[in-house]
């Protein structure tokens, strides 16, 4: 791993970081890239595997996929209900171990409510090879 470019993205991520929707200092220090799917209510993210990301045997680690899955489903509460929403809980199935290129995260409802949602997020690599699935329950922070 190269040390001095870890450093210069994490203090180039620094600088971006606020808080505030894909902005936050991980989803600079990881590359994510958001898009939307308007019409089929959707929340896409894409990210190069990196070195900072692997567990000791060199593959992605599990945290980070959830993690993925949990900020692509919250991108996608944010940007469909203009509201924020806790995770309850979250259930992740980790199919395929990955070393290298890119993850694609596509997050969509598969119950919407007021207070409480219900949303999936599939993660495969640039071959359209499935790693994980994520599946979450989610709740609204404020009343209306």
């Amino acid at each position: 791993m190269d040390h001095e470019a870890v450093i210069e993205q994490v203090l180039s991520s620094l600088k971006k970081a606020e808080l505030a929707p894909e902005k936050a200092f991980l989803f600079h220090f990881f590359n994510f890239k958001f898009s939307y799917d308007d019409e089929n209510k959707q929340c896409m993210i894409e990210c190069p595997v990196t070195e900072i990301m692997f567990n000791p045997l060199g593959t992605v680690h599990g945290g980070i996929l959830t993690y993925l899955a949990d900020t692509a489903i919250a991108h996608l509460n944010h940007r469909f209900k203009g509201e924020l929403y806790v995770s309850l809980e979250l259930k992740t199935s980790y199919l395929k171990a990955v070393t290298s290129g890119k993850l694609m995260a596509k997050a969509r409802y598969t119950q919407e409510g007021n207070n409480v949602i219900f949303g999936e997020c599939v993660i495969e690599n640039e071959n359209g090879e499935l790693i994980s699935t994520t599946s979450g329950t989610f709740y609204r922070t404020k009343k209306r």
